[in-house]
């Protein structure tokens, strides 16, 4: 039996606590984990037979290559992990954030996925609100466990979008 996988979303100024409690799990599980930053202006098209990723631009007019995963990134994540003991990996899935994270768990045959929330204010209010939350569309559209840890956790009877005198 292989040693569980947990794929856990990461983004470049992220707080430490979602790679801390992934890190954490995994070393109670004696796992490891996928770290995956996804590049939301790239769609991957297929891959070939020689495991080769044909990936296009969203906007046609740009011309780019994927972006690799961020150095600075890659390294913070990297010392959480060593901090814990926890073996970490690193990829770049491309496209839509839960569907890139629900297709990467599912070619690493996952354990779980886990996400940190957005942060509050108005430009993520209205992201979500387009776009929907990664976290409610992994929970519903993909077989894994889902564990969403809370970036600004609030007092017990308000809610994140509430405004604050």
């Amino acid at each position: 039996m292989t040693d569980p996988v947990i794929v856990v979303g990461v983004t470049p100024g992220q707080p430490d606590i979602v790679i801390r409690h992934a890190a954490k799990l995994a070393r109670k599980l004696n796992g490891r984990l996928v770290c995956a930053f996804v590049d939301t202006g790239q769609m991957s098209m297929f891959e070939g037979a020689d495991g080769t990723l044909m990936a296009m631009p969203l906007d046609p007019d740009i011309v780019e290559e994927p972006t690799p995963f961020p150095d600075s990134l890659r390294d913070k994540l990297a010392a959480v992990c060593a901090d814990k003991e926890v073996p970490v990996e690193f990829r770049r899935p491309m496209g839509e954030p839960a569907i890139a994270l629900a297709e990467l768990a599912e070619h690493e045959q996952a354990y779980m996925i886990m996400v940190g929330t957005r942060r509050p204010g108005l430009r993520s209010g209205i992201a979500e609100f387009f776009g929907g939350s990664v976290a409610a569309h992994l929970s519903h559209r993909q077989p894994r466990p889902v564990i969403v840890i809370p970036l600004t956790p609030t007092e017990h009877g308000e809610l994140p979008w509430d405004e604050t005198d």
